[in-house]
Parts: C-alpha cells; structure tokens; sequence
C-alpha cells in the first residue's frame, strides 16, 4: 500500500493518485477554506483520503482545544498541520504548548512546514522566510513533548543538515519527502532527492522516512537501491503505523 503523507485538496488529486498508484492520501490544508475542502474530499472518499486539521493561531487557546477535539471524534483527523510561513509562529511558541499536550491525549502527530519558499503570499498573507527554519524550535518541542510525534516536511528543505540532525538527536520526529525536486533544484553542491532520502535513512533509519509527493513520484523510491523492507516502510508502513490506520 502506498501513501501519500504530503498532498493538499484540489481536482488533480484523484487522477494524480491512479496514474502513480498511490493508494491512499493524507490531505493537509492551509487555512480554513482550505480545511473545508479537506474535509469535503474525505468525507465523499474516506477510502482515499485521511486529513489533517488547521488550527487558528489567533483563537483563544481553550477554544482551539475544543475545535481539536471536534476535528478529532467528529470528522476523524489524523493530526495538524502548521505551516509556519503563513501562521508567522516557531514551534516552540507557548501559545502552541497545550496544543501539544491535546494531540498527546489524543494519540495524534503534528506536521510543521520547512524551508523557504519562492511565493509571495498566500491567503492574502506574506510568507515570511524568518518563520521557514523553524528547525530550532522543533528541537525544543522535541525535547519538551518526547512522546510527541512530530513531521517535519520536506526533509527540512533547504535547512536539510539541521533537520536531519535535530531528529538524529529525537526519535519522536519523522520527515516527509514532498517538494523535494523544488528544493533540491536550489541546492549546491547539486544533489538528488533519492540522495537526500538515502542520507536520510542511513541517519536516522528508514522507520521515519515518509514517501509525500508534491510532485515527488513513487518511482523515486520503488527504482532505488534501498531495501525492499526500506521501501516498505517509507512508502506506507510508517505512515499506517503514525495514523493508526
């Protein structure tokens, strides 16, 4: 079983999943509208789709827990996602701490956006590079919430070394390989996303390596050296045992 930890609601999703034989994907929005169609293509496709919510920064922080936990018993969503660029936060922002504590209860990951980024804005909203590392935060929150699963997209991006390094140092944090083709593009010395997946898998091992697409084919993974077992679990076992699914 394939799935697709990293993909975002849109009319391309369904015919993008059947050509690359992906079997499942893990919808994560960005703002509330987006949430809405999120929660639109689950509920017509729940064989197809899990979800992610979005929690508003700028709500009180115990009506955020309440929306969570609705996001949780009511609609089934499997985590949250954080796209710092947008939300203009750090991960170890307090405000974000009994958030934390909730998805703890709940048995539920975060997934935290990383690295910069070539649009402007989105949402009517800038996106400030300042809040794409947000690598030293994680560590932090890594430290303070070790039984917190935590997904940093991208691998890191461009800050690739810090990230891998942050979650050598915390086997609570899990990477996701999507828009790596955008990021490796921009890097020098120039290098592969199967490159950085391997690195990734000889650091930390590949029980915390997830397949996300954005673009980032299968194929990437399936025509590689890696072991079939490694194959395994970064395009779907990992992320089986993440969701409980």
């Amino acid at each position: 079983m394939i799935i697709n930890f990293h993909e975002h609601a849109s009319d391309r999703v369904e015919r993008y999943m059947k050509v690359n034989k992906i079997d499942k994907s893990v919808l994560l929005p960005v703002g509330k509208e987006r949430l809405q169609e999120t929660r639109k293509m689950r509920k017509e496709s729940p064989e197809k789709y899990e979800s992610f919510y979005w929690i508003d920064i700028d709500q009180k922080v115990s009506k955020n827990l309440q929306d969570l936990e609705i996001s949780f018993r009511q609609f089934g969503e499997k985590g949250i996602k954080f796209q710092p660029l947008l939300q203009h936060l750090f991960p170890n922002d307090r405000r974000l701490y009994p958030i934390y504590e909730k998805c703890l209860e709940l048995e539920i990951p975060v997934l935290f956006h990383s690295g910069i980024v070539a649009f402007r804005e989105e949402l009517g909203i800038p996106h400030l590079s300042q809040y794409g590392d947000p690598i030293f935060g994680i560590d932090g929150v890594a430290h303070d919430f070790p039984d917190l699963k935590i997904v940093v997209a991208h691998m890191g991006g461009n800050f690739f070394y810090k990230a891998l390094v942050v979650a050598e140092k915390h086997e609570n944090i899990y990477m996701d390989t999507a828009y790596l083709d955008f990021f490796c593009e921009r890097l020098l010395p120039q290098i592969s996303p199967i490159e950085i997946i391997e690195r990734g898998v000889n650091i930390i091992g590949a029980n915390r390596i997830l397949y996300g697409s954005e673009g980032l084919k299968p194929t990437v993974i399936t025509e590689s050296g890696l072991t079939e077992s490694e194959k395994g679990m970064i395009l779907g076992g990992n992320a089986r045992r993440i969701l409980g699914i």
